[in-house]
């Protein structure tokens, strides 16, 4: 392959690449400071600043939009805990960690802010997509039941701590003050998420009691 066509596809790339995370950013900001229903497809590719067909072309759907949504949020707090070096730390302070990067996200990314509003869109109107966010929340609540039960092992975590249980309640707090966010634009995020992670490492930490 000659070095011309190599970076001529290679640019291909790069726009393909730039144009998708025009896109995502523009449905991002629309879904979360206007509603779902006004995150069009046609509206999104011309807020990107491209045709608007562009956007039905990359997506196909609304579907297909809150699928690529979804998957940007994901990557965006993983590239924020690899950041973090999350993965070395103790089973304790990965989930603090976890649950300090969604509170962060919650308080400057338009995109978790879109997340909560598709999620509380597809709930509100029984939508069958509903069901990605669900199968979301579930991968999330055995990594953190897998990191609790590690952290019981190591004698870091009480071991009267419920994994599945206690997983289960740090998801919906997160999720809690999310919808909060979305219902008081105005809230304090830093003190509650302050708070938040203060409970969450209370509620976890072994006794230190003899």
């Amino acid at each position: 392959m000659s070095e011309l066509l190599k970076i001529r596809r290679q640019t291909q790339v790069e726009r393909r690449a730039e144009s998708e995370q025009r896109l995502l950013t523009a449905a991002a900001e629309l879904i979360a400071t206007e509603g779902f229903a006004a995150a069009s497809l046609e509206r999104v590719g011309a807020t990107a600043g491209y045709s608007r067909g562009l956007a039905s072309q990359k997506f196909g759907s609304k579907d297909g939009l809150v699928t690529a949504v979804i998957a940007a949020v994901i990557a965006r707090s993983a590239e924020l805990l690899v950041a973090r070096d999350s993965d070395s730390a103790s089973p304790l302070d990965s989930i603090i960690a976890y649950a300090d990067v969604i509170l962060l996200q919650i308080e400057r990314d338009p995109f978790i802010r879109a997340y909560w509003v598709m999620m509380a869109s597809a709930i509100a109107n029984r939508l069958p997509n509903q069901t990605q966010f669900l199968a979301e929340h579930e991968k999330v609540k055995a990594r953190l039941s897998g990191l609790i039960t590690q952290g019981q092992d190591r004698g870091e975590i009480d071991s009267s701590v419920d994994p599945d249980a206690a997983a289960l309640s740090i998801g919906s707090t997160l999720l809690g003050i999310g919808i909060e966010c979305l219902l008081d634009p105005a809230l304090d995020i830093p003190r509650v998420r302050a708070a938040a992670l203060a409970t969450i490492s209370r509620t976890l930490a072994a006794s230190t009691k003899v």
